[in-house]
C-alpha cells in the first residue's frame, strides 16, 4: 500500500478511537499560568490522553526563553506544562500570549506573585487562542498616563485620510491670513461644546460618518475658494464640524476601559492634539503660501486640486470602510482581541463541557467526582448496580435486576454504607453533607441525567448516582478522603477531582485509599457582595462659574457698545472655562442635582454592580443566606421573584440538583435612562450571565441573555433594584 494511503488509514483509525472523546467535548481546555518569580513563569494545561496531539508549547513575546512541553500523568488526564523564563521585561499589560492549540477557547486562571488570581475564557482566532495580558494583569492608569495615551491618539488621527488636513488647506484658500485662525476657532469652540454634551450623555454619530462629513465640507470650502466666496457663510458649519467630531471621539472612546472621572479628560486632550495639530499645519500652510503666492493661478490650481482631491477621498473613504464595514477608524474596538467569559457561537447546540472517561460507560465498577466550589465541596459517586448490591451484602448470585420495589431501599443502602465508610475532612475538620441523595442514573451524550421514571434496573448495566454536598465559608483550602470502601470485585476506584482551576485524576486502592486535594493557587477568594453606594455628582463647579462669568460678559457687550471691544477678553474667559472643565471637578450636593437622571455611563456602572451582586447571591444554596444576600441589591416585593427566577435559570435540568455558578455578568449595553414616579430611575438594559458547573465530572455551561427594563432606587445611602420587568430572555448556551 503506497505510504499516503498508509498515512489517511492511520488518521482514519486516530478519528475512529477518539470519536467517544470529541462526540461532547466542549473544545474548552482548563490552563494556569502561575508566576513563580519575578521573570519566571508556568504554563500547564489539564487534557485527556485522546487530545494530546492539540496541545503545543505556548508562544511568549521574543524576549522568552521557553521550555519544550513536558507531560504529567494523572490516571489518564494529562497535565501539559512549559516554563517561560526572561532577562528582560517580564509580562506586562501589552503584551500577548499566543497559545497554538487546535481548541475551541482555554478557561485561563493566572496567579501573580503578589498572589492576586484573575480568570478569563479566550477563543480560538486564526492563529490560535490569543491572551491579551491587559485583560488579566491588574493595572489602573493614572489621569496622567490617559492623558498622554489620548494626546497621541489626537495626533495619530490628524492625518487619517488627509481628511483633517485637506480641512486645514480649504479654510487657508478661502479665508485671508490673519482670518484663518478666528476660523479654526470657530471648530476648537465646537469641539469644547462636545465636552458638556458628552459629560451629560448626547449621542453621536459614528467617527468615519463625522469625518466623511468633514470630508463634503471640505469638498463644500475648495468650491467656494474656487469661486472666491466668502468664509462668514461656512463658519457654522466649522463649529458643527467640530462639535460632531468631538462627540463622535466620545463615543468611540467607551470601547476603552475608562473611569468615569477619566473619560472627559480624554476627550479634552484628544481635541486639544487635534486643536494643535490644525494651527500647526496653519502656519506651515501660510508659510507655503508666501513662497508661491507669485506664481499666477496658484490659489485656484490649488482649490481645484483640494476639491478633487476630497471626491477622490470620499470614494476612497466608502470602499475602504463603509462597503467594508471597517468603521472602527482609531482601532480602538480592535484592542482586544478576546472576551472574558464568552463561550463559542458552535457551542448553541451543544450539551456538555470535558467529558467524564465515564459518561458512556463506566470504566471502573465504582467511580468518584469530587467537585470544589465557591461555598461548597460536592462528592459525586457513579456505582455499578451489581457492585452496589455486594456492598450491601446481598448474595447476588443468580440475581440479574433489581426490581421496582427495591430500588428506593438499594438507594438508601448504599447512601448510608457511603457515608459511614468514606469520612471526608474540609481544611481539617470532619464535614456533614447538608444534602445526600442517591439516584439511578443514565449515561449518554450529555453526561449523568438521573432517570426520570423507575423501571426494573439491570445489575451489569444499571448505575446509581450519589451526591453529597457540603457547605463551606468561601473557598475551601484543603479536602481529604480517607476511602475504605473496597471489595473483592472493587480493588480500584478511579477518582477526580475539578476545581475551577483545573482537574486531576487518582486511582485509589486499599493501600493507597486517601485523596488528598490542595488548592492549586494559594490565596484564592471568593468575590463578595458589596453595597452599591451612592456618590455625589462630580460638577465642574470653577467652569460654571466662569461661564455665568462669560454670559455676563456677553450681556454687557450687547448692551453696551464700549465693551464690544472686550471679545477676545470674552473668548478668552471662554477658553478658560472649557480648560477647566475636566479636571476641576467637586462632588456637591445640591437636591436640584440630586434629582437628576444619571448619565448612561453611570447607570451602566450601577447595574453592573446590582447585577453582578444578584447573581453572586445564587452562589450559596441555603435559601434564608441567599435571602439575606439578595437584599444588599434588591428591595421591595422582587426578592421572591428574582429568587425564584435565577433559580430557575442557573438550574441544570435533571441533574440531580447540581446549579451553575455564575462566572460573569456582562452589561452589553444601556439603552435609555429614564426618570420613575418614586425618584428612582427606569434602565433599559441588555446583558448576559455565564455560569459552569461541574456535574459527575462533566463541566456544563449556562449563558442567557436578557433585555430588561430595571428601576432602581435609593435605599439610604446605596442603590438597590426596585423591580425588573423582562422583556426578553433568551437561551444562548
Amino acid at each position: 500500500m503506497p505510504s499516503r494511503q498508509l498515512i489517511l488509514a492511520a488518521l482514519f483509525l486516530i478519528l475512529l478511537a477518539a470519536q467517544d472523546a470529541f462526540a461532547d467535548d466542549a473544545g474548552i481546555t482548563k490552563a494556569r499560568l502561575i508566576q513563580e518569580t519575578e521573570k519566571g513563569y508556568v504554563l500547564e494545561a489539564d487534557v485527556t490522553q485522546v487530545l494530546v496531539w492539540a496541545i503545543k508549547a505556548p508562544i511568549f513575546p521574543d524576549r522568552f526563553q521557553v521550555s519544550k512541553l513536558e507531560y504529567i500523568n494523572q490516571a489518564g488526564r494529562i497535565i501539559a506544562q512549559a516554563t517561560a523564563t526572561t532577562t528582560g521585561e517580564p509580562l506586562s499589560a501589552q503584551d500577548e500570549i499566543l497559545l497554538p492549540w487546535m481548541r475551541n477557547g482555554a478557561a485561563l486562571t493566572v496567579q501573580w506573585l503578589d498572589g492576586s488570581i484573575h480568570q478569563g475564557l479566550f477563543l480560538r482566532s486564526l492563529e490560535g487562542i490569543r491572551v491579551p495580558m491587559h485583560l488579566l494583569i491588574p493595572s489602573t492608569q493614572s489621569l496622567r498616563e490617559v492623558c498622554v495615551e489620548h494626546f497621541s491618539l489626537g495626533l495619530k488621527h490628524l492625518t487619517f485620510k488627509w481628511v483633517h488636513l485637506l480641512f486645514v488647506g480649504a479654510l487657508a484658500l478661502l479665508a485671508p491670513t490673519r482670518e484663518l485662525f478666528k476660523i479654526l476657532l470657530y471648530y476648537s469652540f465646537g469641539q469644547a461644546g462636545s465636552l458638556v454634551l458628552a459629560d451629560i450623555g448626547v449621542p453621536s454619530f459614528d467617527l468615519l460618518f463625522v469625518d466623511i462629513l468633514g470630508t463634503l465640507l471640505v469638498l463644500m470650502l475648495a468650491h467656494a475658494a474656487v469661486r472666491n466666496r466668502s468664509a462668514r457663510p461656512y463658519l457654522s458649519l466649522v463649529f458643527l464640524y467640530g462639535l460632531l467630531h468631538g462627540l463622535a471621539y466620545a463615543q468611540e472612546s467607551s470601547l476603552l476601559d475608562l473611569g468615569l472621572e477619566q473619560r472627559v479628560p480624554a476627550l479634552f486632550v484628544f481635541n486639544a492634539a487635534m486643536d494643535l495639530g490644525h494651527f500647526a499645519v496653519a502656519i506651515l500652510l501660510i508659510a507655503v503660501a508666501k513662497a508661491l503666492g507669485k506664481l499666477p493661478h496658484s490659489k485656484k490650481i490649488a482649490s481645484y486640486a483640494v476639491g478633487v482631491w476630497s471626491v477622490a477621498l470620499l470614494a476612497a473613504l466608502f470602499q475602504e470602510h463603509v462597503v467594508s464595514g471597517k468603521t472602527d477608524v482609531l482601532g480602538l474596538g480592535g484592542s482586544q482581541t478576546a472576551t472574558q467569559y464568552t463561550l463559542p457561537a458552535t457551542r448553541a447546540t451543544q450539551t456538555g463541557g470535558q467529558r467524564p472517561k465515564g459518561a458512556r460507560r463506566l470504566t471502573q465498577p465504582v467511580m468518584s467526582y469530587l467537585s470544589v466550589e465557591p461555598y461548597e465541596v460536592r462528592q459525586e459517586i457513579l456505582i455499578q448496580a451489581r457492585a452496589a448490591v455486594q456492598f450491601l451484602g446481598t448474595n447476588d448470585q443468580g440475581m440479574a435486576s433489581i426490581p421496582i420495589e427495591s430500588l428506593d431501599p438499594v438507594k438508601g443502602g448504599i447512601l448510608g454504607v457511603v457515608r459511614k465508610a468514606n469520612p471526608i475532612f474540609i481544611d481539617g475538620q470532619p464535614a456533614e453533607p447538608v444534602l445526600a441523595r442517591a439516584d439511578f442514573v443514565t449515561l449518554g451524550p450529555g453526561g449523568v441525567i438521573v432517570r426520570p421514571e423507575p423501571v426494573t434496573e439491570s445489575l451489569d448495566n444499571g448505575i446509581i448516582g450519589l451526591t453529597l454536598v457540603y457547605e463551606t465559608p468561601g473557598m475551601a483550602d484543603e479536602i481529604r478522603i480517607d476511602w475504605r470502601l473496597f471489595s473483592e470485585a472493587v480493588r480500584k476506584i478511579e477518582a477526580t477531582t475539578t476545581d475551577p482551576f483545573g482537574g486531576a485524576t487518582m486511582i485509589l486502592e486499599p493501600e493507597k485509599n486517601s485523596l488528598t486535594w490542595k488548592s492549586r493557587l494559594s490565596g484564592y477568594r471568593v468575590p463578595v457582595i458589596e453595597e452599591i453606594t451612592i456618590e455625589k455628582p462630580k460638577l465642574p463647579v470653577v467652569s460654571m462659574v466662569v461661564f455665568l462669568m462669560a454670559l455676563v460678559l456677553s450681556i454687557l457687550s450687547i448692551r453696551v457698545k464700549s465693551v464690544l471691544s472686550g471679545r477676545p477678553v470674552l473668548l478668552g474667559v471662554a477658553a478658560l472655562g472649557f480648560a477647566a472643565y475636566p479636571f476641576l471637578r467637586f462632588p456637591v450636593d445640591l437636591p436640584w442635582v440630586a434629582q437628576w437622571k444619571p448619565s448612561t455611563e453611570r447607570t451602566s456602572v450601577i447595574l453592573d454592580g446590582l447585577l453582578t451582586n444578584v447573581y453572586r447571591t445564587f452562589d450559596v444554596r441555603d435559601e434564608s443566606r441567599v435571602y439575606d444576600r439578595l437584599a444588599a441589591s434588591v428591595m421591595g416585593d422582587q426578592l421572591t421573584q428574582i429568587y425564584l427566577d435565577n433559580r430557575r435559570a442557573l438550574e441544570l435540568e435533571n441533574r440531580g440538583g447540581a446549579q451553575a455558578n455564575v462566572d460573569e455578568v456582562e452589561l452589553l449595553s444601556v439603552n435609555r435612562v429614564t426618570a420613575s414616579e418614586a425618584g428612582g430611575f427606569i434602565a433599559e438594559a441588555v446583558w448576559t450571565v455565564s455560569g459552569s458547573v461541574s456535574h459527575f465530572g462533566h463541566t456544563h455551561y449556562r449563558r442567557n441573555k436578557n433585555h430588561a427594563l430595571v428601576t432602581f432606587v435609593k435605599d439610604g445611602d446605596a442603590w438597590k433594584i426596585q423591580d425588573i420587568e423582562l422583556i426578553e430572555e433568551k437561551r444562548l448556551l
